[in-house]
C-alpha cells in the first residue's frame, strides 16, 4: 500500500467552511484529507495515531488567492495542524493577535525542512507492518503529508547505531582498497530512501554527516569516543579522511542516490567523558578549516560530486566564531 492507495478518505467531521471577513475560521478538511486520530497519556500529552489502517493526511497544499491565506494550527489543547483560512486586512484594527507582514524586508533563503535517517531510525521503521511502514512514510513524505524535503543521513555509525562500525575497519587502508557500505547502508536506509523518494513530489535534498572515522586514523585508536584525526591537515590520514567522504558519495551513486551537500563533522566540539561510547571526531575551527583548506575543499572540487560542504553542524552558540575563523580561508579551495 503506498500513499496513492489511501484512495477514499473521510472529511473532518464538525468543520464550518462559511467565510467570515478577515477573521481566521476553521475550514472543513480540505476534500480527502484525513482527521487525527488522538490518543492522550494524561495531562495535555496527546498523539495522532498513525498505523496499519489509519493516519491523519492533509491534501496537497494549494497557494491561496492573492490577499488571502490559509493557516495550520496546532496547539496543547489538542489542534493537530487543524486548517483555517482568511484574508489579509489593510486596517490595524482587529481583535485578538496581530500579525503584521511586510514583504520588502527578505532574510536568508529557507532550504526546507526534514529529518534523519539515521540506523535506529532506519530499524523502527522496518519494524513495522508495511502498511504501517507507507503511512508513516507518507505521512512525512508526501504530498499528504508534511512533504519534508531535506533528509540527514549519517557517515556509518551514530550513537542512534546499535554497533560501533566504520567503512573501513582494516587497519592502515591509506588506499580506501576495502571500503565498502554496511548492510545497515544497503538492506535499510538505501531502500527507504528510494521509497521516500517516490512518494515526494519534489527531489529530496540529502545531506550526509559522519560521526566518527576508522578507528586506525583516530588519536585514540577507537570507532568510539572522543579523539581527533591523527597528525595535521595535508598528511596521509587527513588525505585519507578526505577520501573516505569521496568513496561515500561513489558508493552511494551505485545505487542511484546523490547528495546534495556533506557537513565536515557532526557535533565537532563534543568532549564530554560522561559518555566513552559516543562516536566521535573531535574538531576546534582552526583544524576544521585546515582539513577543508588543504584536503577535503580539494578532494571535492576533483571529485565528479557537486556537492556542498557545510561547516559547524553543531550547537548555534559556536556558529560566529566557527565562521569567522573559516570563511575568510575558503577562497583558497
Amino acid at each position: 500500500m503506498g500513499c496513492g492507495a489511501w484512495g477514499q478518505r473521510q472529511d473532518s467531521p464538525g468543520r464550518d467552511t462559511s467565510q467570515s471577513s478577515g477573521r481566521p475560521h476553521p475550514a472543513r478538511a480540505p476534500p480527502g484529507a484525513r482527521p487525527c486520530s488522538p490518543k492522550h497519556f494524561g495531562r495535555d500529552a496527546m498523539v495522532c495515531v498513525c498505523n496499519a489502517t489509519y493516519c491523519d493526511t492533509l491534501d496537497p497544499v494549494v497557494l491561496p488567492a492573492p490577499g488571502a491565506y490559509v493557516k495550520y494550527e496546532s496547539s496543547k489543547a489538542g489542534k493537530r495542524l487543524e486548517r483555517s483560512q482568511g484574508s489579509f486586512q489593510h486596517s490595524l484594527r482587529a481583535p485578538g493577535l496581530l500579525l503584521m507582514l511586510d514583504v520588502s524586508v527578505l532574510y536568508q533563503r529557507v532550504k526546507g525542512f526534514g529529518g534523519s535517517l539515521s540506523d535506529a531510525a532506519a530499524l523502527n521503521i522496518l519494524g513495522l507492518s508495511q502498511p504501517a511502514q507507507d503511512n508513516l512514510l507518507c505521512s512525512y513524505f508526501s504530498e499528504y503529508g508534511i512533504e519534508y524535503n531535506l533528509v540527514r543521513l549519517p557517515m556509518a555509525c551514530s550513537d542512534f547505531s546499535v554497533r560501533p562500525y566504520s567503512y573501513d575497519d582494516v587497519p592502515y587502508d591509506y588506499e580506501l582498497k576495502h571500503f565498502s557500505l554496511a548492510e545497515e547502508d544497503v538492506k535499510m536506509k538505501i531502500p527507504l530512501l528510494h521509497r521516500a523518494s517516490a512518494m515526494s513530489r519534489r527531489p529530496l535534498a540529502l545531506y550526509a554527516s559522519p560521526w566518527t572515522a576508522p578507528a586506525w586514523i583516530k588519536s585514540n585508536r577507537d570507532v568510539r569516543g572522543t579523539g581527533t584525526l591523527r597528525g595535521r591537515a595535508g598528511d596521509k590520514c587527513h588525505k585519507t579522511w578526505a577520501n573516505y567522504f569521496i568513496k561515500f558519495l561513489d558508493e552511494y551513486a551505485k545505487h542511484n542516490v546523490s547528495f546534495w551537500a556533506v557537513t565536515v563533522q557532526n557535533e565537532p566540539r563534543a568532549r564530554n567523558p560522561t559518555f566513552p561510547q559516543f562516536p566521535t571526531i573531535s574538531f576546534t575551527a582552526e583544524q576544521q578549516r585546515d582539513f577543508i583548506v588543504h584536503d577535503l575543499g580539494p578532494a571535492l572540487a576533483r571529485s565528479p560530486h557537486r556537492t556542498r560542504l557545510l561547516i559547524l553542524d553543531d550547537q548555534r552558540t559556536h556558529l560566529p566564531q566557527w565562521a569567522e575563523t573559516i570563511e575568510p580561508e575558503l577562497n583558497q579551495v
